[in-house]
């Protein structure tokens, strides 16, 4: 059998269960890829352009916390609540590496600045401790947040995610082999 279950659903559910992986991923590759690399070319013309990538974040990922428990407890389909569990567990994983990863960005400049440190050894810390590990599970989440989206929108759900929609009683298609 395989990894992911069809479910039967409609086109209007497909569409809002795609949603928040959609959001999420705005999130991650527009704002924390590319809007961040444009603030950073305008930072010496505009040195709080970072900031917009700060307040996009925050807002999209309170977004997608609030309207995940709204959700929750809406009237919404057993399949769209679930969609939205899944982005919001990824949500506060990204949140996660996103607490971890500033903490070693600003441990390793208070680290740096104690020691003394040169300004390379010092990117070499930040970079190679912190940044390069946030570029790999950011990735990460781009590639299951895409893959969540083509779930969502063909009516399917991974293996762990379609046994708890089974026992919530939302009906599988039958697959032949």
């Amino acid at each position: 059998m395989s990894s992911n279950q069809q479910f039967h659903v409609t086109l209007e559910e497909a569409t809002r269960a795609k949603w928040p992986h959609e959001i999420f991923l705005i999130n991650l590759v527009f704002n924390h890829i590319f809007i961040f690399i444009v603030s950073m070319l305008m930072v010496k013309s505009f040195p709080m352009a970072p900031a917009l990538v700060v307040v996009i974040s925050v807002s999209i990922i309170l977004y997608i916390v609030i309207k995940s428990k709204q959700v929750a407890k809406g009237g919404d389909s057993i399949f769209v609540k679930l969609n939205w569990e899944v982005c919001a567990k990824r949500n506060t994983w990204f949140v996660m590496l996103l607490t971890v990863t500033l903490s070693i960005i600003f441990g390793g400049l208070q680290l740096s600045q104690a020691m003394h440190w040169s300004k390379i050894n010092t990117m070499a810390l930040i970079g190679g401790v912190g940044l390069l590990p946030f570029m790999v599970v950011l990735l990460l989440l781009v590639v299951l947040g895409n893959d969540s989206v083509h779930l969502a929108r063909s009516g399917r759900m991974a293996k762990g995610m379609a046994e708890k929609a089974k026992s919530l009683g939302l009906e599988p298609i039958e697959q032949t082999e």
